[in-house]
């Protein structure tokens, strides 16, 4: 069934309004067509202003980086760099040091040394004197008590000294044979009293002459002529011994 109301409005086709239609239509597409054209070309537009700050902002970006990887880097170089040269400075300070302290230990080790041997060559120049004044003072002394013993020794000896007494007298009597005029002979008293019964004889023929002397010491005698004195006396005999042992030692 139709309904009232349609069949009222209808009306006869007219296919110029459908072309009018069909042209608006066509209009509009048309126009969306060229409004999506100049989105189209607007767009890029747009993106290449973004590139441009995009590329900024990475160049930025880029560069803050590049900085600030530069400072850490310049700060852990620094740091290490400083470390090394610490350690570097420590080796080279402790090399320099032990150097030094080494040469200067030998220094004084040597300036020890050369004082050490300058007192011991000292030590031994003043030892070396010091002997050499106990020779020239103690030898003598020494001499002198050797001879003081024997000579206490042999005096305190009867037999021997008056056969060394006996053999003096005799060989003054050889020396003496071509000796013309009076020969004196002094000796002690004491060696006179057992002298004279022994040699008196013979010294009467040479006409010798005895003489007690209490000046001339027991086992000595003392010769006398016209023109020489020969004194044989114990003392003059230790004498002549003590310059000849002295002057041997000097």
């Amino acid at each position: 069934m139709y309904n009232q109301s349609n069949i009222l409005n209808w009306q006869p086709l007219n296919f110029q309004d459908l072309s009018s239609c069909r042209r608006s239509q066509l209009t509009k597409k048309k126009q969306d067509n060229n409004v999506e054209i100049i989105d189209a070309e607007s767009e890029p537009e747009i993106v290449e202003d973004n590139s441009v700050a995009i590329e900024q902002d990475l160049q930025q970006l880029k560069e803050e980086i590049k900085a600030q990887a530069y400072q850490e880097g310049f700060n852990l170089g620094k740091e290490e760099g400083f470390t090394a040269g610490k350690q570097l400075g420590y080796e080279q300070g402790y090399q320099i040091g032990e150097r030094e302290g080494r040469e200067h230990i030998e220094q004084q080790l040597n300036d020890e040394k050369a004082h050490t041997m300058q007192a011991i060559t000292n030590l031994l120049t003043n030892f070396q004197q010091s002997i050499n004044d106990l020779d020239e003072l103690i030898v003598p002394k020494l001499v002198d008590l050797a001879l003081l013993a024997a000579q206490k020794t042999v005096g305190s000896i009867s037999k021997v000294k008056q056969k060394q007494l006996v053999y003096t007298i005799k060989a003054l009597l050889e020396q003496c044979l071509l000796i013309s005029g009076p020969i004196i002979l002094h000796i002690n008293p004491d060696d006179f009293i057992w002298l004279e019964p022994m040699l008196g004889e013979e010294i009467k023929q040479d006409n010798w002459q005895w003489i007690a002397d209490p000046n001339v010491e027991s086992g000595g005698c003392k010769l006398f002529t016209e023109t020489n004195e020969i004194d044989a006396s114990i003392s003059n005999h230790w004498q002549i011994m003590a310059e000849s042992l002295q002057g041997d030692d000097q």
